[in-house]
């Protein structure tokens, strides 16, 4: 009995707890849906009762809601289907609703927008007058500075004009003095050639004096003519050589001697070395040592200027040299391999003193810098061959100051060929010697003036100091022979050897 009720309440609450819809939703989903097919009954009849009022207003009845669905039966294009028409009709119809739906959504924002454009466009015209306010100020400033460049420019023309007349006269006028100073150095050079030669014409009929002298001395019966010139010749010399002396040592006079023939090799001449490798000449050092034990005391760099240069095999070598051939010395020129170089461009030429006063490049033997052979090796031998590097050359420190012509100085050691040096004499080449074998009691000091050597001067000089010695040193090659350093003067490299020849 319990249970039956139980039940009976569950029953009960389950139609109590049902809404409308639940209990009659069938009904009205039907009632719904007989409805709208006789609404859609009763348009379709409806409108195609009044098909053509429709068809003829169609554009306006297109979107009806009453339509829509029998857009398709009402009209339709060729060759389209009436579902598709429906379909496409429904389509439009949507695109304008919601287009226009859009439009009045919008407006709002449509307003805010156009309003802030308003304000844009009002800025910006503001900001162009402004613009505009700038251009005037600019036009303005503009037009007042040009004005005043060009009251500027007329001034400034008008002194340039002055200055350009006042350069131009001053141009004339240095012209002018140029034109006069070159006439007065040319005269000035003219007459120096003149006394040059003049000094040329003496020094030879001096020499032809001496050597008519010579051979009047060699037969008894000619010794009164001899006695006779030998007097004329010293009334002659005495003064010829106070004047010659004058004019080389005051006005710097020089008679036409040339640069001496130089006897060098071109740069690239290799040399064969104690260890058998071979080196470039002008890679040489002072000190190394060639084949035979051949030791290298000067190294001497030399202008190529009025040379000419030879190749023997692979060999070039200056015209003058001196090389050993069939027994006999003989200068480059006249060896019978010897090949004039035309076009020779190389500047300078390079030779070099040897112990052996030889150099053998491959089977050719040259002599070396001093050319000592035939009778002078003779004549050298008598003072000690051996020993002519050690207590007959010299040369100075390298931080010896030597003055220029044009009143500068320079270090010996940066000294280079074709410097013209303070008395006219020309520097046609540059010797660095061995200094460590020189005998020490040979070593001067004038007023901080360092020379190793003999010391080859116009004029003795008495002082003498001990002096550290120095590894290399240096000394010159000149057009006169000489040069002065700090008032005194000295013969060139040459002296060394040509004291004893």
């Amino acid at each position: 009995m319990n249970e039956y009720n139980e039940k009976l309440n569950n029953i009960k609450k389950t139609y109590d707890n049902l809404t409308y819809l639940d209990q009659y939703g069938l009904s009205v989903i039907s009632f719904v849906i007989i409805t709208i097919i006789l609404l859609l009954i009763i348009s379709y009849f409806n409108i195609m009762s009044n098909i053509q009022p429709i068809v003829d207003d169609w554009t306006n009845q297109r979107c009806n809601p009453f339509i829509i669905p029998f857009a398709g039966y009402i009209t339709h294009p060729e060759g389209v289907s009436a579902f598709d028409y429906t379909y496409q009709n429904f389509n439009y119809c949507t695109q304008n609703v919601l287009s226009g739906v859009t439009s009045h959504a919008i407006q709002p924002l449509t307003y805010i927008t156009n309003v802030l454009q308003s304000i844009t466009n009002d800025i910006q015209s503001s900001i162009q007058n402004i613009r505009s306010m700038f251009d005037k100020i600019r036009t303005s400033f503009q037009n007042v500075t040009e004005e005043i460049m060009g009251r500027l420019m007329n001034v400034t023309i008008s002194l340039m004009q002055i200055i350009i007349e006042f350069k131009d006269l001053m141009g004339k006028a240095q012209g002018a003095m140029t034109g006069g100073l070159f006439t007065l150095l040319g005269s000035y050079y003219t007459l120096k050639s003149l006394m040059g030669a003049i000094a040329q014409f003496i020094i030879m009929i001096l020499i032809a004096l001496a050597s008519m002298i010579a051979g009047f001395w060699l037969f008894p019966f000619t010794w009164g003519a001899a006695i006779a010139n030998t007097t004329i010749f010293m009334a002659i010399a005495i003064p010829m050589a106070i004047i010659l002396s004058f004019m080389t040592q005051v006005l710097h006079v020089k008679s036409n001697l040339q640069i001496p023939k130089v006897k060098c090799f071109d740069k690239n001449t290799l040399l064969k070395m104690k260890d058998g490798t071979f080196k470039k000449i002008i890679n040489i050092q002072i000190g190394d040592i060639l084949e035979n034990n051949n030791i290298i005391t000067s190294k001497i760099a030399v202008t190529c200027e009025n040379s000419i240069i030879y190749q023997i095999d692979n060999i070039l070598v200056s015209d003058s040299h001196i090389l050993h051939y069939n027994g006999n010395w003989i200068t480059v020129s006249k060896h019978p391999k010897a090949i004039k170089v035309d076009n020779y461009d190389n500047k300078y030429l390079y030779c070099l003193n040897t112990t052996e006063k030889t150099i053998k490049i491959g089977n050719y033997v040259f002599t070396d810098w001093d050319e000592i052979y035939g009778y002078k090796l003779e004549k050298i031998l008598q003072i000690n061959y051996n020993n002519i590097h050690k207590y007959n050359n010299y040369g100075f420190k390298n931080t010896t100051e030597i003055m220029l012509q044009n009143g500068k100085c320079k270090q010996i050691d940066k000294i280079k060929i074709n410097d013209v040096l303070k008395n006219g004499d020309k520097v046609y080449g540059i010797v660095e010697i061995d200094g460590k074998t020189l005998v020490s009691q040979f070593k001067y000091q004038f007023n901080n003036l360092c020379i190793e050597g003999f010391i080859p001067m116009l004029k003795e000089y008495t002082i003498k100091n001990e002096i550290k010695k120095n590894y290399k040193l240096y000394n010159l090659l000149t057009d006169s022979g000489k040069f002065e350093i700090h008032g005194m003067i000295f013969y060139d490299y040459n002296m060394a050897i040509d004291r004893l020849l």
